[in-house]
């Protein structure tokens, strides 16, 4: 009856739900930016202080790791702080999908911690090397069981994630 589409009509009706997904994905974000900089500031002082021999093949993967862990979590750093310089944060936008940020930033602090478990395992080996082996290979144990614990309560979100995205219902059937 104004001469408003029924998307306007959603949209002003919907309003307060707007102003909240975007206050909660600022919040989120904020919160991934925290973790990603202490894991940043881990992978920078333990790139300081490399631990053990420079010839050690551990070293290799030391280092390596090292150095994904830091710059995956300074990409998540980035990724989180798009969040709030973008101006991409129009209502039709979070209707479509999430913001880039609250996608990418989260995989990339998961690869750094997934990075950083792997070098402090190397760096107990370099350590532990001439010494007892059989604590190296209790740290490597050890440092499955928070990756696993993850991708076990996150299993179910990325089952949805993908039926969501890939197998969407048609307009013809029913939810069962």
């Amino acid at each position: 009856d104004k001469g408003k589409t029924p998307e306007e009509v959603f949209y002003d009706q919907h309003e307060d739900l707007s102003d909240k997904i975007k206050d909660d994905s600022k919040e989120i974000a904020n919160s991934g930016m925290i973790v990603a900089i202490l894991v940043a500031t881990v992978a920078f002082a333990a790139a300081l202080t490399v631990p053990g021999e420079k010839t050690n093949a551990w070293f290799v993967v030391f280092i390596f790791t090292n150095a994904v862990a830091l710059f995956a979590s300074s990409a998540s750093i980035l990724s989180f702080l798009s969040n709030f310089t973008s101006l991409r944060f129009g209502q039709r936008e979070f209707v479509k999908s999430l913001h880039p940020s609250l996608t990418f930033g989260p995989v990339l602090l998961f690869i750094s911690v997934v990075a950083m478990v792997v070098a402090f395992t190397a760096a107990s080996f370099l350590i532990f090397d001439h010494t007892s082996k059989w604590v190296s290979y209790a740290v490597a144990s050890m440092g499955f069981f928070p990756l696993l614990l993850f991708i076990l309560f996150q299993f179910r979100f990325f089952d949805d994630s993908l039926w969501s995205r890939y197998y969407r219902l048609s307009k013809f059937e029913k939810f069962e």
